[in-house]
């Protein structure tokens, strides 16, 4: 059943966006008495159409539903070329992730400016509210700044990890992480194509941040992100 975000207006009535109105009209064509969620700050409420133009409904139910992770994933994503920190996004949404930070690091190709950064967050915000919509996600993954390399020290965690293609640590290593995650607030750090500098990864262990190893091959950045994400969401939920 499809799921929509909504507000309140300040009556309290259940206000939805104009593009889910437009969704519910001209996509999925539904008519008079089909039903659809609605998700109004984490809360999942069964509505009925009573119209279709103008579109009216009415709240019939409550559900309990809780889809979201043990636990407060952030992925703090050096920004990668091309259209791939969108695919990364959508899929981070799906996968659980409570909140997203871009990093513009040294080896960042495609930087965002203080000029285009408002426009491409805004763009970036619409891909979260449409995966977590599609994925049922009680909450709207958070993605709110666009930082440099050193100021991951803002971002505070239990358990902060570092994907590092040149660390001598074993990729078993890590799962002496993953086993004690349930509950708590991980960060974990991917680098963009060329990878982390010597000098991030100082920054980075200096704050307390452990490398780890996705294995013997070298993944692409948006691979790594898929990788790491699936096996903290996992362990999250097993």
């Amino acid at each position: 059943m499809q799921r929509y975000f909504a507000t309140k207006d300040h009556k309290e009535n259940v206000i939805l966006f104009e593009d889910d109105i437009f969704h519910i009209q001209k996509v999925m064509r539904m008519k008079n008495g089909d039903k659809f969620e609605i998700n109004v700050d984490g809360i999942i409420h069964l509505a009925q159409i009573t119209s279709i133009n103008p579109l009216k409904f009415e709240i019939i139910e409550t559900l309990d539903s809780n889809n979201e992770l043990d636990g407060y994933i952030r992925l703090l994503y050096c920004l990668p070329k091309g259209e791939k920190t969108d695919l990364v996004i959508q899929k981070a949404v799906e996968l659980g992730v409570k909140e997203v930070v871009l990093i513009n690091s040294t080896r960042s190709i495609a930087k965002i400016t203080n000029e285009n950064k408002d426009k491409k967050l805004q763009r970036f915000n619409k891909i979260i509210k449409e995966a977590s919509e599609q994925s049922k996600r009680n909450d709207l993954m958070k993605l709110i700044d666009v930082i440099s390399f050193k100021d991951i020290k803002n971002y505070d965690s239990d358990i902060s990890l570092i994907a590092y293609e040149s660390t001598k640590e074993a990729s078993t290593n890590l799962f002496e992480y993953l086993n004690d995650i349930k509950g708590k607030t991980v960060n974990v750090i991917v680098g963009a194509e060329g990878g982390i500098t010597k000098e991030e990864l100082e920054i980075a262990k200096s704050l307390n941040y452990k490398e780890i190893s996705l294995g013997k091959r070298i993944l692409r950045s948006e691979t790594a992100c898929f990788y790491i994400l699936s096996l903290l969401s996992f362990f999250m939920e097993k």
